[in-house]
């Protein structure tokens, strides 16, 4: 099985029916599936705990980034234009251009993010 491929809710329902229905345990299971023992695992508490098959929600988990792709995008023009800016006058020029407050620390991060390196900066 490939590394790194949710498994599809059909797959799941097999490897459900494979345990429940057939009586067969985990190790069994991946032997003849070829699906990682802590994939099967997982897919069998899940079905234990909650009743449901479905994979886990796509995407990303956590808070929203505190800049949006137009932030960012003035952050890249900002230094492209002067990349002798510090970090405190790119964040008051954030903050004048478009009313947003954030930490030093925050524009660091996203700088990084899109590609920039201490050198550069």
């Amino acid at each position: 099985m490939t590394s790194g491929v949710a498994l599809s809710e059909d797959v799941r329902g097999v490897l459900i029916y494979m345990h429940d229905t057939g009586g067969l345990d985990a190790k069994t299971i991946c032997l003849l599936t070829g699906i990682p023992r802590r994939t099967v695992y997982r897919v069998l508490s899940t079905w234990q705990r909650t009743g449901e098959v479905k994979p886990a929600p796509e995407g990303r988990a956590g808070r929203p980034r505190a800049l949006d792709f137009a932030d960012t995008q003035f952050l890249v023009g900002a230094v492209t234009q002067r990349n002798d800016l510090y970090l405190d006058e790119l964040r008051d020029a954030l903050e004048d251009r478009c009313g947003l407050r954030v930490s030093e620390a925050t524009i660091w991060r996203t700088l990084q993010r899109v590609g920039f390196r201490l050198k550069e900066v």
